[in-house]
Order: structure tokens, then sequence, then C-alpha cells
């Protein structure tokens, strides 16, 4: 039999996330953060209103921090190890899933 055939360098792609698409992700979330606080601060202002009365204002709360912490999901996934530890992104992995599963539950939770 013939002996096995050098094998070439392996090139390593770690695909990375590119910088604009995190800038896009960061901006969107922070529009959607922004959104959420905004209509959860505008329940409170007008939580006397008799159509945010009659649509349970504490129910409207709960969603928008719902929808609040699943926005915020988007801040633990754009991180690689091209901008955080090996730690970092092994903590904000773990977190993503948390975050969104949290916020998916407390939102919804006052819908039903």
């Amino acid at each position: 039999t013939d002996p096995p055939q050098e094998l070439p360098d392996s090139s390593e792609d770690m695909n990375h996330i590119q910088p604009a698409f995190r800038i896009i992700g960061t901006v969107l979330a922070a529009i959607g953060m922004f959104l959420a606080v905004g209509c959860g601060a505008t329940t409170v202002k007008l939580r006397n209103n008799k159509v945010i009365k009659a649509s349970q204002p504490e129910f409207l709360i709960l969603i928008c921090v719902g929808c609040l912490l699943m926005v915020s999901t988007i801040i633990p996934l754009s991180n690689d190890d091209s901008v955080a530890s090996e730690e970092g992104c092994s903590t904000a992995c773990m977190a993503a899933p948390f975050l969104f599963s949290i916020g998916f539950t407390i939102a919804f939770s006052a819908l039903f």
C-alpha cells in the first residue's frame, strides 16, 4: 500500500460578525428598546385615559418589559471573540436564550 499523502495546512475561518452588521444590529436594538420604553412611559403617563384603562395598563407594561428583554437579546448575540474574551463570549452565549425566553414568556403571558 501507499503511504497517505501529506494533508494541506488547514486554514481556520473564524466567521466573525462584520462591524457593519454589528452596528446595524445595535442601532436596531436601540430603536426597539427606545420604543418599548417609550410605549411603557406613555402607558404610565396616560394610565387614567379611558382607552388605556380599558386595555389594562398593568398588562401593557408587562408587554413592554417583555419586548424590551427580547430586543436586548441582540446585544449579547453581537459579541464574538473579535470583541470579547472567550469567557465574555461564553457569558453572552448563555445570556441570549435566557433574555429571549424570559422576555417572550413575560410578553405572551400578558396576552393570554
